[in-house]
């Protein structure tokens, strides 16, 4: 009997998985011309990936607000033996295609909960603010919802997911205990931010929400240093669907959180947090050069730094091996 009451519920899952495959292959090949048939089916295999290899849930939450639904991945069964690791993404998709080459690693040492920050992947809002404020609110309301109220959370960002971050360490002190930032700008004076920007010669939401392969290979070769070659073996035609899937539904609130971001001047509520904080950074950052990682260092008493050799902005995709032993060792303290 004990092993029937293991079976079912693992029975449900697999046949809950294939009937959503079913659906997006059904879809796939009886939708109109322009559905974005590949991208499609390979989120649907993300998902399938995240939940057999990885142990981990999709999650919905809706918020106190009335206005705002986040969703989660987390992990499927929460051990008390380990520290719970919250990941925040930057632009450039979901949380599934930016964390593809960590969660597997990291969900053997840690509890996960991944969101979808608000108009990225599922998480959607009637709200009409666009700060990175209410994408911390928005986090740690639905953590709580999730029961995630007593501290001792590790966080691990990304490019805009350490905006997020240093936010909600800042807001909710109490809540986390460790936080990882990796290439994030924060602490950028709105000159800084514009300066950076110019370097690429284009606006920001061209840069940050592209419209064509073009701005998508783009993006690319300006937040990566190494690997970059396949970006232009890539046709056309799957580089549109990726844009139709991670970008177009949203694309105006998308657009509307990066100029916020861009015009916001940060400098003036540059304040220095207590929490334990490492900085990963890569050498080659054309987004957030090296200098600026350094600079937060320095502002950050209680930080250290880890500069990663010949890597780009992209670190979760360019190293993500090193990144995770790199997290792992810093959340558990292990020397």
């Amino acid at each position: 009997m004990a092993s029937m009451k293991l079976i079912v519920p693992l029975l449900c899952r697999y046949i809950s998985i294939a009937i959503s495959l079913f659906q997006s292959l059904v879809l796939c090949l009886f939708d109109n011309f322009d559905y974005p048939i590949l991208i499609n089916l390979a989120d649907a295999f993300l998902s399938l990936y995240f939940i057999t290899f990885c142990d981990l849930r999709p999650i919905t939450v809706d918020l106190n607000d009335g206005e705002t639904t986040v969703h989660f991945w987390v992990s499927g069964h929460r051990r008390n033996n380990r520290p719970d690791l919250v990941m925040l993404h930057g632009y450039g998709g979901n949380s599934k295609w930016q964390f593809i080459h960590q969660v597997s690693d990291l969900s053997k040492s840690f509890n996960l909960f991944i969101p979808d920050l608000v108009f990225f992947g599922n998480s959607h809002s009637r709200n009409t603010e666009r700060t990175v404020e209410f994408q911390a609110r928005s986090v740690v309301g639905g953590l709580k919802r999730l029961g995630c109220s007593e501290g001792g959370l590790a966080v691990y960002s990304i490019s805009y997911g350490g905006f997020v971050a240093y936010r909600i360490a800042k807001m909710w002190p109490e809540m986390i205990e460790r936080l990882v930032i990796v290439s994030s700008g924060v602490g950028f004076t709105q000159q800084q931010k514009m300066t950076e920007m110019k370097k690429h010669g284009g606006d920001v939401s061209e840069i940050l929400v592209p419209r064509s392969p073009r701005d998508l290979r783009m993006l690319v070769r300006i937040s990566m240093n190494t690997g970059i070659a396949f970006i232009d073996w890539v046709p056309d035609f799957i580089l549109s669907q990726f844009i139709a899937v991670m970008y177009e539904t949203n694309r105006k609130e998308l657009v509307e959180l990066a100029k916020n971001l861009l015009e916001r001047e940060e400098d003036a509520e540059f304040y220095a947090i207590s929490q334990k904080t490492l900085i990963i950074w890569g050498d080659k950052d054309e987004v957030f050069p090296l200098e600026h990682g350094r600079r937060l260092h320095r502002h950050l008493p209680n930080s250290s730094i880890e500069i990663l050799k010949d890597i780009g902005h992209g670190v979760n995709i360019e190293a993500p091996t090193t990144l995770n032993n790199l997290i792992t060792s810093f959340v558990l303290d292990v020397s």
